[in-house]
């Protein structure tokens, strides 16, 4: 019970705040550039009047049609380290930019208990504004008149997306970790950029099914069909590292005291 009631008061604090909404509109963006990539990729006159656009729709998607469109879209929840990062360095970090951390720090809550609160609110914001976002992308791509609609396919693509998503969230525990860690906004993002970029070049090696930034990369086909797919060994180590960032996480909270 003392879990629900301290996850009603995060939700609380988080429906009064217009953050999520502005973070959720900035994530709705990505799917109108896609969709944007299909329809100069359809029609050649605007491709040509497009110019760079339409150079680099050619480069990134390559032809206008379901099956090129989802395996684009499948990025959007790549890019969800980042959107989860960002809400895991307001939850967490919010505390210390408004001064009451150390309000927080003398409730009779165990910090384990706040943690495990402000972990599930950041999952079900992430889930959430990513739902919106992939229901976008498929409502646009039918809008758009793409060739190839294929219900059994976008079942496949769904069931790819919902372990990407599961992925993401897994890491998740890390930002937070650093948030608490470093007692404010910054640098939760600055390392959740520099891990994704450390995956992306893990991903075109054979390290990459060990390296849980690239296990996100591989499993939405980032480094190419050649790629060795992630197995149960890589959600192993997923598995590790949110326990150890949520432990993390505890650790430097528990250690705190109502001063900071």
């Amino acid at each position: 019970m003392t879990f629900l009631r301290v996850l009603a008061t995060e939700l609380m604090k988080l429906r009064r705040t217009r953050v999520p909404w502005v973070l959720a509109l900035v994530y709705a963006v990505t799917p109108l550039m896609l969709a944007l990539m299909m329809v100069v990729l359809q029609d050649p006159e605007l491709a040509r009047k497009m110019g760079l656009l339409a150079a680099k729709a050619q480069m990134t998607v390559g032809y206008a049609n379901w099956p090129a469109y989802l395996s684009i879209a499948s990025f959007l929840f790549v890019g969800g380290m980042i959107v989860v990062s960002i809400a895991q360095a307001f939850v967490f970090g919010r505390e210390y930019a408004e001064g009451t951390a150390k309000n927080m720090l003398t409730l009779p809550v165990g910090r384990s208990v706040i943690v495990a609160a402000k972990l599930t609110v950041t999952a079900l914001w992430f889930l959430g504004a990513g739902a919106l976002v992939y229901g976008e992308a498929i409502g646009l791509g039918r809008l758009v008149g793409l060739p190839g609609w294929d219900p059994e396919l976008l079942s496949r693509h769904a069931f790819t997306v919902g372990r990407i998503a599961a992925q993401v969230l897994l890491l998740s525990s890390v930002p937070a970790w650093i948030t608490v860690a470093a007692r404010g906004y910054i640098a939760p993002l600055g390392f959740s950029v520099l891990l994704l970029l450390v995956g992306d070049l893990f991903a075109h090696t054979g390290w990459g099914p060990w390296v849980p930034w690239s296990i996100v990369l591989l499993t939405a086909g980032v480094a190419g069909p050649d790629a060795p797919l992630p197995g149960a060994a890589s959600w192993m180590v997923l598995v590790a590292v949110f326990v150890a960032g949520s432990i993390g996480t505890w650790v430097s909270l528990d250690r705190a005291d109502n001063t900071q």
